[in-house]
């Protein structure tokens, strides 16, 4: 019987050490001495002392010298601010797009929130011959389409609040309409999956899903548009499915949190935005 061969270990320790460091400062609220990190990481103050030293010298970290407590500096925000999260987020979503639009045997597109608009920032085309696309700048209504609602129903009570005192479309909507797009809201937060048939033309159905991460503010709709009428049409679970699984991969890709089709939010009120 052939020997079983195990993956092989490529680990970093001290990169990892020092990572660890980085992380453990990020979430501390006050400098910290080299003990209180020894003992919150179980490493020995030997064995961090040459750790700490790299990250000072290559200015991720300042050493208080009367106190000698340790702080992240402005270097990752420097850096954070020089790479452009949605274009990162975009850039991984293309192959898992692809692969959706070849299973699914349908277009699909990626949409974000641009001044209180809904705007199509990519998309993966059909193989089929016939087939229903949505172009890439064509910009839509937030509350009349499933993408918008998500990206609304995902953001904090305050951001949702202004951008629909500013929209003219939720400002023209009657008190019946509003009752209707509160409650979709609600149960997309409740299912983190937008749908509606019939909504932007008849005989077809939308179904739109997150990606990226709310609590880092990098946040997309990847939804598909399918002919409800036609032979080919899928079954809407597996649509969704595939979209879900698609989703996963490109939060996976992108190394966002993997919370796709949760709850979005809870204990949501709707009563001074109504």
């Amino acid at each position: 019987m052939p020997e079983r061969r195990t993956a092989p270990n490529y680990s970093v320790p001290a990169l990892e050490k020092g990572l660890a460091v980085i992380e453990l400062l990020a979430r501390a609220s006050e400098p910290l001495s080299l003990s209180q990190i020894s003992d919150q990481m179980a490493n020995s103050t030997s064995q961090l002392f040459r750790t700490m030293n790299c990250l000072v010298d290559s200015g991720y970290v300042i050493k208080d010298e009367v106190y000698g407590k340790y702080s992240l500096t402005l270097k990752l925000f420097e850096l954070a601010n020089r790479h452009s999260p949605l274009k990162h987020l975009l850039r991984v979503a293309i192959l898992p797009m692809q692969e959706l639009a070849r299973t699914i045997r349908e277009s699909c597109h990626i949409s974000i929130i641009q001044h209180r608009q809904l705007l199509v920032v990519g998309q993966a085309e059909s193989p089929e011959k016939v087939q229903i696309s949505v172009s890439v700048g064509t910009s839509f209504p937030l509350v009349s389409t499933v993408s918008g609602r998500l990206l609304l129903a995902v953001m904090d009570e305050a951001s949702r609040y202004a951008t629909l005192q500013e929209d003219a479309d939720y400002r023209q909507m009657s008190a019946g309409e509003r009752e209707l797009f509160w409650q979709r809201i609600a149960d997309i937060q409740i299912s983190g999956i937008s749908s509606a048939v019939d909504e932007s033309f008849i005989g077809l159905q939308d179904t739109a899903v997150l990606v990226g991460d709310p609590a880092v503010g990098v946040t997309a709709a990847i939804a598909i548009t399918q002919l409800t009428a036609s032979r080919q049409c899928r079954d809407p679970q597996a649509v969704t499915d595939a979209l879900l699984s698609c989703a996963r991969q490109i939060n996976q890709r992108a190394g966002l949190t993997d919370s796709i089709g949760q709850p979005v939010l809870q204990g949501y009120a709707v009563a001074e935005t109504k």
